[in-house]
């Protein structure tokens, strides 16, 4: 499957609940992804072309980084409290796509091993594949800001 990057909208208290157990933290994400009523964000393979994006644009997110680390064996799972949603919304909104996209660069993302390394395979696609995922996950954070509640992030690798 390669790595992907997705969160999933949670309830502070479901965070607080798993923020010191990674199994606990694998099983709600497992479960609560499995639930088509629930608001997720799953960026697939773009999330290292976004950062990129967001990097060379200076949008101050950090998409594996900016939550707070969950120990666990296996995939990284992170928990973003509502503090920290509301943060990456704002910055997010403030980045409008077409901003991000005056710095895709296929040849430096290629140089840098921006992963899936496809950027200079059908550029003028990858750059739309960028713009999707950017748009799910700008409006999972924006969403999820609105209510109030926290997002629990998974990167599978």
């Amino acid at each position: 499957m390669g790595m992907t990057l997705g969160f999933i909208e949670v309830t502070p208290e479901q965070l607080d609940g798993v923020m010191d157990d990674g199994r606990l933290a694998e099983e709600l994400y497992d479960e609560l992804s499995d639930d088509a009523t629930v608001r997720d964000g799953f960026i697939e393979k773009a999330w290292d072309g976004i950062q990129y994006l967001l990097d060379a644009a200076g949008v101050d997110v950090d998409l594996r980084m900016d939550g707070d680390p969950i120990e666990h064996d296996g995939d990284e799972f992170n928990g973003f409290p509502p503090e920290t949603v509301k943060s990456i919304a704002e910055s997010l909104n403030a980045a409008p796509f077409e901003r991000l996209a005056e710095h895709y660069d296929p040849a430096d993302m290629m140089g840098r091993e921006i992963y899936p390394r496809i950027w200079d395979t059908h550029s003028d696609e990858e750059l739309e594949y960028l713009s999707v995922n950017y748009a799910t996950l700008r409006e999972f954070f924006d969403a999820v800001a609105r209510t109030g509640n926290a997002a629990l992030g998974c990167f599978s690798f």
